[in-house]
């Protein structure tokens, strides 16, 4: 990809045109009234421009480069996933991550962006929330070095658990994690596929805490803002791929 932009705006002397190519060291183009600069890395010049190798113009470049791949990559996973009205029930839209997995690109993607941000954070335990968390933290967890730990739902797991209820629209739950799982000052990556009005993460921020895990912070490749999910969490970092609307 190249982009364009007025050269005059980078304060420097030299010029080049874009479609004859001449430059001059001292002055501008004649024949054109707004010199164009073409970057990164088509230098039409037969000399590399002193500004070309400065780290700010390749910090700056590679940035505005990474940020369209990245948005490139959203956009991927966000067409990816498929939206059910009245599903569960009627008033219901239903997310369905699904069709993100029968696409592998779309799907490396989630993983990449996730793996891109928590990789250099000390983060030792990956948890996942039953039942799609466990679709996207094993993953996370191999390529971070970190180790998976599934957050249940009661009676099934099979050892000694600690638990932490919470509420539902109608009634409570509740959430499991296996004594022994985790060690005092850890430090905490929780995952799920979505948050809505953030109820099991909640929980599992307290199921964390309760044994002396730092919770870094919660991940989920959707999140619905109208619900308010993000306010309940507290102190607690929030990231999302994507925002449904």
């Amino acid at each position: 990809m190249m982009y364009s932009t007025p050269f005059s705006s980078l304060g420097h002397p030299l010029a080049v045109q874009k479609d004859s190519r001449k430059y001059t060291r001292w002055g501008w183009p004649k024949e054109k009234k707004g010199p164009i600069f073409h970057f990164p890395f088509q230098n039409p010049l037969p000399f590399s421009p002193p500004w070309s190798s400065s780290p700010l113009f390749l910090q700056l470049s590679c940035k505005k480069m990474a940020s369209e791949y990245e948005d490139d990559r959203i956009a991927r996973i966000s067409s990816s996933i498929r939206v059910i009205p009245d599903f569960p029930k009627p008033g219901i839209i239903f997310q369905d991550i699904t069709t993100l997995l029968l696409d592998p690109k779309a799907f490396k993607d989630t993983i990449d962006l996730f793996v891109e941000r928590y990789k250099d954070k000390n983060i030792s335990v990956v948890a996942g929330i039953e039942a799609r968390g466990f679709i996207f933290g094993p993953p996370i967890a191999l390529a971070i070095e970190a180790k998976f730990v599934p957050l249940r739902k009661p009676k099934k797991l099979p050892g000694e658990v600690i638990s932490e209820e919470y509420s539902l629209e109608y009634g409570t739950d509740q959430m499991e994690m296996h004594v022994g799982a985790v060690q005092a000052g850890e430090r905490a990556l929780i995952v799920d596929d979505l948050i809505a009005t953030g109820g099991t993460l909640c929980a599992a921020i307290r199921l964390l805490e309760r044994v002396g895990v730092e919770v870094v912070e919660c991940a989920c490749v959707i999140e619905l803002p109208e619900l308010k999910g993000r306010d309940r969490l507290g102190e607690a970092p929030l990231f999302v791929l994507v925002k449904a609307t």
